[in-house]
């Protein structure tokens, strides 16, 4: 039951470091351990130590209770750091762009905590009230990505 545990725990805690698209060797030097720490605590042969729980708790909103018992979100609802892993990436927008200001203004409104965990709530509705808009707009930017990487490929073959 003990090893189970170890096991499950690892899994979740590597799910959450390819998460944060982190090798082990970053995570490692981020926690001041070796890079076989890491390792051990992914197989499952040890748990993560408390200050390491800590650590990521604080500085990346891990739900410790996801870690442990698999129940809930990987990331605290409301943490700043856990916001900041699911942030929308908006397009670059540069000065003489008619939509500079708004840009600015909205990333300033942004910074303040009350307003971003708005945002997100809102944006977590809008994403399951336009679930099947979203998933179709998703898989036709797969298409687009495929058929680039497809004419690449050509591109290459031909030279």
């Amino acid at each position: 039951m003990l090893k189970d545990l170890k096991v499950d725990v690892g899994q979740r805690f590597k799910q959450f470091r390819v998460d944060r698209k982190k090798a082990q060797h970053i995570m490692a030097k981020e926690l001041e351990v070796h890079q076989s720490t890491i390792t051990n605590i992914e197989h499952g042969t040890t748990f993560p130590k408390i200050n390491y729980l800590q650590y990521f708790y604080e500085k990346y909103g891990l739900n410790i209770n996801w870690l442990i018992t698999g129940e809930g979100e990987m990331y605290m609802k409301g943490h700043p750091a856990a916001t900041q892993a699911n942030i929308i990436k908006m397009p670059p927008v540069e000065y003489g762009d008619p939509r500079f200001d708004s840009y600015n203004e909205l990333m300033t409104l942004m910074n303040v905590p009350a307003v971003e965990q708005v945002m997100m709530a809102k944006l977590q509705e809008v994403k399951i009230l336009f679930k099947d808009v979203v998933a179709e707009f998703m898989n036709k930017q797969d298409e687009v990505k495929k058929d680039k990487e497809k004419r690449v490929a050509k591109a290459k073959v031909k030279k």
